[in-house]
C-alpha cells in the first residue's frame, strides 16, 4: 500500500513537471532554470511551490488512509478478538454439557444393567417355579392315569 501511494506522489510530481515545463515555454511569466544555468535569470519558484503543495497533500491522503486502515484493522482484530472468545465460551459450555451428558448415560447404561440382571433372575425364578409345578402337575396326572387304568381309584362302576 505505501509503495502504490509512493507510485501515484511520483507519477503525480512528473505529470506536474511536465506540465510546468511544456507551460514554461510558451508562458513568458514563467521558465524553468536549470542548474547549470547560472545566467542570472529570474526564478519562478511558484512551480516549485505547487510541486511541494501536492507532494504535501499526496503525503497527507496517504497518511490519513493509513490511519484509516489502521483503525479498521484494529476494529477488526477486536471484533475476531470476541468472536473467538465468544466460540471459546460456547466450547467450554458444550464440554460440560457433554461431560453432564457423558455421566447420564453411564447412570442410566448401569441402571439398565442392574434391570436386567434383576430380570434376568425373576425369569430364572419364575421358569423354575412353573416348571416344578408342570413337573409335579405331570407326576400327579401320570399317578391318576395309571391309577385309572389299574383300577385303583375305587370310583364305582
Amino acid at each position: 500500500m505505501a509503495n502504490g501511494a509512493s507510485e501515484e506522489i511520483g507519477v503525480s510530481l512528473r505529470q506536474s513537471v511536465t506540465e510546468h515545463s511544456a507551460a514554461g515555454r510558451g508562458d513568458a511569466g514563467f521558465m524553468l532554470v536549470s542548474n547549470n544555468d547560472r545566467s542570472g535569470g529570474a526564478r519562478d519558484w511558484s512551480a516549485a511551490l505547487d510541486l511541494v503543495r501536492e507532494a504535501s497533500e499526496a503525503i497527507r491522503i496517504r497518511d490519513e488512509r493509513a490511519t484509516e486502515m489502521e483503525i479498521e484493522h484494529r476494529l477488526d482484530a477486536e471484533r475476531a478478538s470476541e468472536e473467538i472468545r465468544s466460540l471459546q465460551e460456547q466450547l467450554d459450555e458444550s464440554e460440560v454439557r457433554l461431560a453432564e451428558t457423558e455421566a447420564r448415560v453411564r447412570l442410566a447404561e448401569a441402571r439398565a444393567a442392574e434391570a436386567e440382571a434383576w430380570l434376568a433372575k425373576m425369569h430364572d425364578t419364575i421358569v423354575g417355579s412353573f416348571g416344578q409345578m408342570l413337573a409335579s402337575e405331570d407326576s400327579a396326572e401320570a399317578e391318576l392315569r395309571a391309577a385309572l387304568a389299574g383300577g385303583r381309584l375305587g370310583i364305582d362302576e
